[in-house]
């Protein structure tokens, strides 16, 4: 039979045991102790508002049609563990589930090995604040069955009345948001607890001055540079406006593992802003495209150097995505990301497949309807004619050599022009033998 919170606050109070020990914690600038008790796990419920998957419950909720509510649905208690401690999540029956990681794994045998190294932090009525992994491993370990010493754990329990809301935020931001010894957020989960944080300290975002001031604010918090924070909040700024344009105003679930795409746009934004501001809707739009394709950060790391030393080319570049974009309906939108797929679009895998490492990059967003290939290919031309741009006449005339070769290796060439883009390859066909033409006098030699 599961609790309430009335009934769990009472089993803290009644059952909970003095250690002996406190534990030091920053609190609104200054130091504090807190006593360590000893607390009865059947009493602790599972934050299903915890911070660390925040993206991850959106795309549950969304798949399973309701919120999650580990107090009143057992099924919701798996759920949360899953997502906490598992990677390539599904959905299954009433119920989300995953394959465990290894950093789960870990944690499950360090515990086993050296027992609990830090106190959860709960409220009265046991929710837990801080600790929620290790709580559901703890679970997960008790139904599995034959670990012993897992009835109690080291807790600190913080009232409402001498910790509120806005405290315990801060807190739990500077404490989770450390990356040392700890396992880190999922990328968007990250971004979305330095969102909090800085709107926390009203930040402007539209104002380089502000959104500065609170980099330099929030730096110490997460041990991170300023540069580095200011990168990853312009990294945020520009994921909402991808979602607003999209849409889909704060579904963060569908652009899951796509931070280091965002950090390399909110790095070129950063240049951008006030320089070119005729021309930095176009900007923003192209860099959206590439995320929309499924382009990775090396790809807009790319097309942010190209923008740098090929401005012409660049130009050209987005006047062909705004081409090939033309015929979509832009208020599609993506559509649900997988928390778990690192891997390409369209590949048949196996568990040996799977990566198990969060911070992976995936591949971006399915978007509804989105010309992928158009956009892919234009962005691919592009970023290669850029990089040949920089090689020697030797190399790129290999180059060129080496993939006209190709074309004609299985009559490849006339079955293209048979077939249904029979029209396009006419057209870049037609174009290879006029630059031919063009530059046939140079083939002659000198007497």
């Amino acid at each position: 039979m599961r609790s309430n919170s009335a009934e769990r606050a009472h089993i803290i109070a009644e059952e909970k045991t003095a250690t002996g020990n406190k534990v030091r914690l920053w609190v609104q600038d200054e130091w504090r102790n807190f006593d360590v008790y000893r607390v009865p796990v059947e009493g602790l419920l599972l934050n299903a508002d915890n911070r660390r998957f925040r993206a991850e419950r959106m795309w549950a909720e969304e798949h399973l049609g309701r919120p999650l509510d580990p107090e009143n649905t057992p099924t919701d208690e798996l759920s949360i563990e899953s997502l906490l401690l598992d990677t390539s999540h599904r959905v299954e029956g009433d119920q989300v589930v995953g394959k465990p990681t290894g950093s789960s794994e870990s944690l499950k045998n360090d515990w086993l090995r050296r027992k609990q190294e830090s106190p959860l932090w709960i409220r009265p009525d046991g929710t837990v604040r801080n600790g929620n992994r290790r709580l559901s491993m703890i679970k997960r370990l008790q139904r599995e069955g034959g670990a012993t010493g897992l009835a109690r754990v080291d807790a600190i329990i913080l009232p409402l009345s001498e910790i509120n809301e806005a405290t315990l935020l801060e807190m739990e931001q500077r404490e989770q948001l450390t990356e040392n010894f700890k396992v880190r957020y999922n990328d968007i989960d990250y971004l979305l607890a330095l969102r909090e944080a800085a709107e926390n300290r009203e930040v402007e975002w539209f104002d380089r001055d502000s959104v500065e001031a609170v980099a330099g604010a929030l730096q110490t918090m997460v041990e991170k540079s300023k540069g580095e924070v200011l990168r990853d909040l312009y990294a945020v700024k520009y994921m909402d406006i991808f979602l607003e344009d999209s849409g889909q105003v704060g579904e963060y679930h569908r652009v899951l593992k796509t931070l280091e795409r965002f950090r390399d746009i909110g790095r070129m934004m950063l240049q951008i802003e006030g320089q070119y501001p005729l021309e930095e809707e176009k900007i923003l739009q192209t860099l959206f495209a590439a995320v929309r394709s499924g382009k990775s950060h090396l790809d807009i790391r790319d097309m942010r150097t190209m923008f740098k030393q090929d401005k012409r080319r660049f130009d050209r570049l987005s006047e062909s995505v705004a081409e090939a974009e033309s015929g979509w309906e832009l208020s599609a939108g993506p559509s649900l990301s997988n928390p778990g797929s690192s891997t390409p679009r369209n590949r048949e895998v196996s568990d040996d497949d799977i990566e198990e490492d969060s911070d992976e990059e995936g591949p971006g967003p399915e978007v509804v309807d989105y010309p992928t290939n158009q956009v892919a290919s234009a962005i691919d031309l592009a970023i290669d004619g850029f990089a040949a741009s920089q090689d020697d006449v030797v190399q790129v005339l290999h180059e060129v050599c080496n993939r006209l070769e190709v074309l004609g290796e299985r009559a490849r060439l006339g079955a293209a022009l048979a077939g249904d883009e029979g029209a396009e390859v006419r057209k870049s066909l037609k174009q290879i033998v006029e630059w031919a033409d063009c530059n046939r006098h140079l083939t002659a030699t000198e007497d």
